[in-house]
């Protein structure tokens, strides 16, 4: 396995230390299908007021995306609690979603979250932080009525336009988003405790 930088092992280190004190669940908000990857594909463009049928864009959440927020979590974690919908979640995982996202910003305070669009609809949200010249997603995720249309793959391809050198912390049984990533480009760099650091060729 190529080395990796001490900083990159410790990063991991702490993302699975504080994972394991909230469940092994938390990072299942990169669980996507498996997506073809697109061959010929430009960097993201900037959101505009025209926008194609089918165009995957990107655009900074705000305050007023909360809710869409707090859908995605819900999205990604309604496997804790089989047959529940709707307004069932909402008293389980609310308590969570907050923990989660009080996580995130102590362990990723400049990291940016934006939302992902599909012809102008919301439809996912990556978050992004940037250190030293290396760039880790920290969130990836896309809501199950739009996976398998390739969305992920589009936004992974405009990251690896724009941002030289990327990672990822993926759960070693999360097939489907390391299959994900490899196709771009990403390979395993650490492992620890149940999860994998993958990062671009840049940053091995």
């Amino acid at each position: 396995m190529p080395e990796v930088s001490r900083r990159a092992v410790m990063a991991l280190r702490m993302l699975v230390l504080g994972a394991s004190e909230r469940g092994a669940g938390d990072l299942r908000a990169v669980r996507l299908r498996p997506v073809e990857p697109v061959e010929t594909a430009p960097e993201l463009p900037a959101t505009s007021s025209a926008v194609l049928p089918g165009a995957v864009t990107l655009r900074p959440s705000t305050a007023a995306d909360e809710p869409f927020l707090r859908r995605v979590f819900r999205d990604a974690r309604r496997w804790e609690l089989p047959g529940a919908e709707g307004a069932e979640l909402d008293p389980a995982l609310g308590p969570k979603y907050r923990a989660h996202s009080a996580d995130r910003r102590d362990r990723y305070p400049d990291a940016e979250t934006s939302v992902v669009l599909e012809g102008g609809e919301p439809v996912g949200i990556v978050t992004l932080h940037d250190e030293h010249g290396r760039t880790h997603v920290v969130e990836l995720a896309v809501l199950a009525e739009h996976r398998g249309h390739g969305i992920a793959s589009r936004v992974l391809t405009g990251l690896l336009a724009s941002h030289r050198r990327l990672t990822v912390t993926v759960w070693e049984q999360n097939r489907a988003a390391q299959r994900l990533y490899e196709r771009h480009g990403f390979a395993v760099v650490a492992e620890q405790f149940g999860y994998l650091l993958m990062a671009t060729e840049a940053d091995r």
